[in-house]
């Protein structure tokens, strides 16, 4: 595995890779960064390219200034210069994953860039503007409550407080206590940046014309334990994607990537190799 230095529009970036063969890039979670793909990566580098991007304020980027606003389109900057250099040459589609956060980012990806993506597989994409406009008011105001708790912790300069709430909501007080301390510490470093996602995503459009426009054949990959709201968001895509199938991973909660890899991995081989074999039969 190694660690790249990338110039994108945005400034100085870094992605690292393994691998060599067909281009996968992954997008990880929120308060994580690309190291929370590892597990994966060791499984899918035995037989492709794989790319995994730090986004905007984790791993070796610039830390999240504490009040800057979070554009809509701010982290394609990364995945646009990722897919140039691994869509070499330039008709070269990239196979797209994302996780919770990077998701919901791979969502806005395959809806900027449609030609350069090859397949889609979401985990559990935290695009909760969904669930506004699709009748699941319960997952809506669960999300709600847990963004508005962020930040004001956040807001108060309680960056600790922050992001114990935020990790054990999605994995449990018994997964922040036993979180190795340089991850926490990384968790309470990023919580700033975390907070500007929030307010992105209470400022978003319900329009879901975007989505329905996306036509990569998509995977959503869900834990049979995971948290409701997210099930939803798996559900609504379900039903507004005009190409997509869901896969559950039965005893995983949100964390798959890290707790269930080889099971994330096999399923994004499989997607990956059911979209060739379903484009070589056309062609």
């Amino acid at each position: 595995m190694t660690y790249h230095r990338l110039e994108t529009n945005e400034g100085e970036r870094f992605y690292r890779e393994m691998g060599d063969g067909e281009p996968i890039v992954l997008l990880h979670c929120g308060a994580g960064s690309s190291g929370a793909w590892l597990p994966v990566m060791e499984h899918l580098g035995q037989d492709y390219r794989v790319l995994a991007p730090d986004l905007l304020g984790y791993g070796r980027s610039a830390p999240w200034p504490r009040e800057a606003v979070l554009a809509p389109d701010a982290e394609l900057g990364v995945v646009q210069a990722l897919l140039n250099v691994a869509g070499r040459p330039s008709d070269r589609r990239v196979h797209l994953v994302g996780h919770s956060y990077g998701g919901a980012v791979a969502l806005d990806a395959a809806r900027r860039f449609p030609g350069r993506i090859a397949s889609l597989t979401l985990i559990e994409p935290v695009a909760f503007r969904l669930l506004r406009g699709a009748n699941a008011p319960d997952g809506w105001r669960e999300v709600v409550a847990l963004a508005d708790r962020h930040l004001a912790l956040v807001g108060e300069g309680r960056d600790a407080e922050a992001a114990e709430a935020f990790t054990t909501y999605w994995v449990g007080r018994k997964g922040w206590v036993q979180m190795p301390d340089a991850a926490r510490a990384s968790a309470i470093r990023t919580a700033p940046k975390v907070a500007a996602e929030w307010r992105l995503m209470l400022a978003a459009e319900d329009d879901p014309e975007p989505v329905t426009r996306i036509d990569a054949p998509t995977l959503l990959i869900c834990g049979g334990g995971t948290r409701r709201p997210v099930q939803q968001v798996v559900e609504v895509l379900l039903r507004m994607l005009t190409d997509a199938r869901q896969h559950e991973i039965a005893d995983a909660g949100h964390m798959s990537p890290l707790t269930h890899p080889a099971a994330v991995a096999e399923a994004i081989r499989r997607h990956v190799e059911a979209v060739n074999a379903r484009r070589r039969s056309a062609a």
